[in-house]
């Protein structure tokens, strides 16, 4: 999320965010937010740890992910200032993209693609509009672009592991819980799993992600049953199975907890299957 000094935002009430950033600093610590979120520098380079492997984002090249898994810059060199986009995750699966894109961004890639200068700023001064329709406009722009860009379905490119202490245990422990979420998987099977004593699993995850194993298993199973809600009609109680959750129960409890204290049926209509602004 941008630095208040370095950054300049645009179109608060939009439902999406667009800023500029001088400069994009290193971060202490991983954090997570709810937003599918897009990087494009215009200059200078930036090295995310994302989901515990390294990712070089460079000018021209938009990098694009989901809040939900941790992430962290790194590194950053002088000028590397650009445009940032986030995207609120509802809207983003309202659009049904074709192929595997969703899940793969879901399950922690994150993915870069060619992007026009002249297409950021545009959408940048479109953002800067009181005009309802340019922002219409922007919107429908972004839909276009994520859709071709899930069209084209890029090859997974094999990502560098992190070389930070810890780190690559925690590329391991995220991809055993983005493939298992959706099991009755604990703790204890999540480190069995990846050979680490639970003890020791939990504490390098929450040093590196500032945020517990569970808390994250939670957030990615919540985040499931949002994309159900909004693209299917199926039941609250298959959602819920269908989701992770052993129960209805407790699955109300965490929807609850990660939806500002919405009900299901509360999210799916307030998000019907439809674009808009």
């Amino acid at each position: 999320m941008p630095a208040r000094p370095t950054s300049t935002q645009h179109g608060p009430a939009l439902g999406f965010r667009v800023w500029e950033r001088k400069r994009a600093g290193a971060m202490s610590t991983a954090h997570t937010h709810p937003d599918i979120e897009l990087n494009f520098l215009r200059s200078g380079r930036i090295v995310y740890l994302h989901g515990g492997a390294l990712h070089t984002v460079v000018p021209n090249r938009l990098a694009v992910f989901w809040g939900g898994v941790p992430h962290q810059t790194v590194e950053s060199s002088s000028g590397s200032g650009g445009i940032w986009i986030t995207l609120p995750l509802a809207w983003f699966l309202q659009w049904h993209l074709p192929g595997d894109f969703t899940n793969r961004l879901l399950s922690g890639e994150l993915i870069q693609a060619d992007a026009a200068p002249g297409q950021m700023e545009q959408w940048l001064r479109d953002c800067e509009q009181r005009d309802p329709h340019a922002r219409q406009a922007l919107l429908l722009e972004l839909q276009a672009w994520f859709t071709r860009l899930a069209a084209r379905a890029p090859e997974r490119r094999r990502r560098r592991q992190a070389s930070l202490d810890g780190a690559s245990h925690v590329e391991r422990i995220s991809a055993c819980i983005a493939a298992r979420y959706q099991e009755p998987i604990t703790v204890a099977d999540i480190a069995r799993a990846v050979k680490l004593h639970p003890k020791y699993l939990m504490r390098v995850f929450k040093r590196h992600c500032r945020i517990g194993v569970w808390e994250y298993l939670t957030r990615l199973r919540i985040s499931h049953a949002q994309r159900l809600l909004v693209t299917t009609d199926a039941r609250v109680i298959d959602v819920a199975l269908e989701s992770g959750f052993g129960s209805p129960a407790a699955f109300y409890q965490a929807f609850a907890a990660h939806s500002h204290g919405a009900a299901p049926l509360d999210y799916r209509r307030r998000h019907p299957r439809r674009v808009g602004i």
